[in-house]
């Protein structure tokens, strides 16, 4: 490997990890995903989370983010529906009845979350930054895009297990109605603290 890119993989290894450990979106949902569901019920999450996150990477290598350069309108739009989601999402968690009402709140589809991310305000962050930050010019501007798109498929897991972990933590105490619902109230504010991060 390029020596250039050997000295990408330590910054960006960090750059990754703390991406997903610092709170946000997806480690809020997660973590109630953990509690509720626990671990196998929650793979699926966890799955369409890198599915939709590698697909965003790509479109923003290829020029994605150019697109609110010409027409910035477009970025209010889509922060405008992920407030909206995002409100949503934590009425949702703050409302849910105990786990055995299974219809108050399913964990989140491979889907579900790939599609999340295109409106998640911490993967677009971090994803632009990645691509501007981490990747260098000329013959090796592609070689180091991968080297990214890898890193942050394989950095980024033990942040996402750690938020899991904790809400399986929980889990036993779910079964207390009282625990339940600050536990559920909890979840949902926090997820709500993460709209100020759109408006940046």
């Amino acid at each position: 490997m390029n020596s250039a890119l050997l000295e990408l993989v330590p910054a960006l290894m960090l750059f990754c990890l703390i991406s997903t450990i610092t709170p946000g979106p997806n480690n809020i949902l997660l973590a109630n995903s953990g509690a509720n569901f626990g671990f196998r019920k929650t793979l699926p999450h966890v799955l369409g989370i890198r599915f939709g996150m590698t697909l965003l990477h790509i479109m923003i290598l290829f020029g994605l983010g150019e697109m609110f350069k010409h027409w910035p309108f477009l970025h209010d739009v889509f922060t405008a529906i992920a407030a909206g989601y995002i409100v949503y999402m934590s009425i949702k968690i703050a409302s849910a009845k105990m786990h055995s009402d299974k219809k108050s709140l399913q964990p989140m589809k491979i889907m579900q979350a790939a599609t999340f991310q295109a409106i998640n305000p911490k993967s677009w962050a971090s994803l632009m930054t990645a691509s501007s930050v981490f990747t260098l010019t000329g013959d090796l501007f592609w070689p180091s895009a991968l080297l990214c798109l890898l890193m942050f498929n394989v950095a980024t897991l033990p942040g996402t297990f750690m938020w899991i972990t904790i809400g399986k933590l929980v889990s036993k105490r779910l079964q207390d109605p009282k625990f339940h619902r600050y536990f559920s109230v909890s979840m949902g504010g926090l997820l709500l603290t993460t709209l100020p991060m759109m408006f940046i």
